[in-house]
């Protein structure tokens, strides 16, 4: 994670929100295009920046270490346990040593070659229809293949500016070329060699110009008429299908040692567990539903510096930004402010409260999920974590990472004040606090 996995993410997404942010800024139309696929890759850029400084801030390799040799302790104690637990780790070892050298091309692979711009997987989703389309000759099926084709180009091309996706693709894939061993390239990239003299630019250029998926009007003119030749040569083609070819050939490529690293952590997990049967341990909740608990609270994240439990309606306002897409108000949410016309959801001080943050441990994919206090009573929904939480995946410090939540008043106050929607609130049981 520290020395492959998390700078390789950073870097790649770097470069791809800065792309973004150029093209955003010169139209505005591509920044509400781009607006929800800006946010959707800053936030994991974001994250694995936060992710890298906590590991290091709070030593967790250091810690792990110390299992580690607690472990081996533990595994070399008897013959019996030597002879169960004793190859965990190594073979814990050896995986990672085997995967090290494909471990920045996979990430290429995922960062660039699936995720690096829209017309990849646009692509190689639109011809699966396409062939079908082309291969029946029943004529209502033809004609529910070309719908379904309608609404996914449709749905596709209305967020996709062509010019950015360009040039997200030539300098995105001209990294991926200079950056990882060729060994790992995709099979299309020989093509670029060959024919374009390894220039994307070049490749991308003539793709955008031409192919059938980088412009709405030649999609659907091809879908009206497909032709199978036409298809297999389309630049576009043949380079989602390499992408997703080495994709799906990454697992096989691996699959040795991912037995070898899943057999190791079993093992090294139930060892664990042997070794200390009275500490409690995290489930794996993985894909179901699950529960934390903690309390709301301030913290400290560096000598000097201490964040309050509670932000307000204030706050919001000092970080109003006119014409901002990230920091703009409506004239009516601000005219509410300057009223003070809060209604019943304000504190006992007056104060609106917007966000509070609390010491549970959460993950990715638990933003929305209510939190209740100890009465059973909704009293926000999460939404995000503090700076320092980022690294909560792998190690928890309830004294310094910090689940943010949305206070229900304040939800209730947009719903109510701000939207007129009060009949919905009329329907709700709602509880005065003490």
């Amino acid at each position: 994670m520290l020395d492959i996995k998390a700078p390789t993410i950073v870097d790649i997404r770097d470069l791809k929100l800065n792309i973004m942010k150029k093209h955003m800024d010169a139209n505005s139309a591509v920044r509400i295009q781009y607006a929800a696929k800006y946010a959707q890759t800053a936030n994991y850029w974001k994250y694995f920046i936060g992710q890298s400084k906590g590991l290091k801030r709070l030593n967790v390799y250091g810690k792990k270490q110390a299992i580690e040799a607690d472990y081996t302790a533990f595994a070399n104690s008897s013959e019996e346990n030597k002879a169960k637990y004793g190859e965990a780790l190594t073979l814990i070892a050896e995986a990672y040593e085997a995967t090290d050298a494909t471990e920045k091309g996979a990430n290429f692979l995922s960062e660039i070659g699936i995720r690096g711009t829209d017309v990849v997987l646009f692509a190689f989703r639109a011809k699966r229809m396409i062939d079908q389309l082309i291969e029946t000759e029943d004529a209502e099926e033809k004609a529910g293949i070309i719908a379904k084709l309608e609404g996914f180009a449709a749905e596709h091309f209305k967020n996709y500016d062509a010019a950015l996706d360009e040039e997200q693709f030539a300098r995105l894939f001209a990294k991926y070329q200079a950056d990882v061993d060729a060994a790992q390239h995709p099979s299309f990239f020989a093509h670029v060699n060959k024919k374009y003299k390894g220039d994307f630019t070049r490749y991308a250029t003539k793709m955008y110009a031409k192919s059938y998926f980088t412009n709405e009007a030649r999609f659907a003119a091809f879908i009206a008429a497909p032709n199978a030749k036409k298809l297999e040569k389309d630049l576009a083609v043949i380079a989602s299908g390499s992408v997703i070819q080495s994709y799906f050939g990454m697992g096989s490529a691996n699959a040795e040692a991912e037995a070898n690293l899943t057999k190791g952590n079993r093992l090294f997990v139930d060892g664990l567990r042997k070794m200390d049967p009275e500490k409690k341990y995290y489930p794996n909740a993985n894909s179901t539903m699950r529960t934390t608990f903690g309390t709301v609270g301030d913290y400290v994240p560096a000598d000097a510096i201490q964040y309050d439990y509670v932000t307000t309606l204030e706050g919001v306002i000092e970080k109003f930004v006119p014409g901002d897409h990230e920091f703009d108000l409506p004239q009516k949410f601000i005219d509410l402010y300057e009223a003070k016309d809060y209604g019943q959801y304000a504190d006992k001080d007056g104060k609106l409260i917007v966000n509070f943050i609390h010491n549970t441990d959460i993950t990715g994919g638990n933003s929305g999920s209510p939190v209740i206090n100890a009465k059973g009573h909704l009293i926000g929904t999460a939404f995000d974590g503090n700076w320092e939480a980022m690294s909560g995946d792998i190690a928890f410090e309830p004294e310094l990472q910090r689940t943010i939540s949305c206070d229900i008043r304040y939800v209730l106050f947009i719903v109510d004040k701000y939207a007129g929607a009060t009949h919905l609130v009329n329907e709700m049981d709602l509880v005065k606090g003490e």
